[in-house]
């Protein structure tokens, strides 16, 4: 479950941070997305309505966010970059469609006995640690084969 609305202008609150209506625009169209949002995607789903809401307040709004610890950034294979509501005190990571950006939630880490070596290896602190993996979803792929075997002339 994601953090709520509620959540998150709460959480912003007590950091200090102003809620301003264009935050408010932001963290809504966030919060409805069941997938990532480019900075792009989000300034379009904001200014649908004629908010007049800038890049740059997008930018900054989505910065604060993550800053906040309430989104994921994930770095998308078009070098762009996608965010989505994160869950509350759940720590995961993520699988990425090269294709079609679906993003699936890796529940379980398994990381931690690597950390902790990397770490005595190393002699960092590792204070916190991300992973993603990208690939080609089930979906995309079934694409791709019935888009190649309709080329050759081939039914599936």
């Amino acid at each position: 479950m994601s953090y709520t609305y509620k959540d998150i202008i709460s959480t912003l609150r007590r950091t200090g941070c102003k809620i301003t209506p264009q935050r408010r625009q932001i963290i809504k169209v966030l919060q409805s997305s069941t997938s990532h949002l480019t900075p792009a995607e989000v300034f379009e789903k904001v200014n649908c309505n004629s908010s007049g809401t800038g890049m740059v307040t997008i930018y900054r709004t989505l910065e604060m966010l993550e800053k906040a610890d309430l989104v994921c950034r994930f770095n998308l294979n078009n070098g762009h970059t996608g965010y989505l509501i994160r869950r509350p005190h759940q720590h995961h990571h993520h699988l990425l469609c090269n294709r079609c950006g679906l993003v699936i939630d890796l529940e379980d880490c398994h990381l931690e006995k690597l950390v902790k070596q990397v770490g005595a290896d190393t002699g960092f602190t590792i204070t916190e640690h991300s992973f993603e993996l990208t690939g080609i979803c089930p979906g995309c792929q079934q694409a791709e084969n019935d888009a190649r075997s309709s080329r050759v002339g081939i039914s599936t």
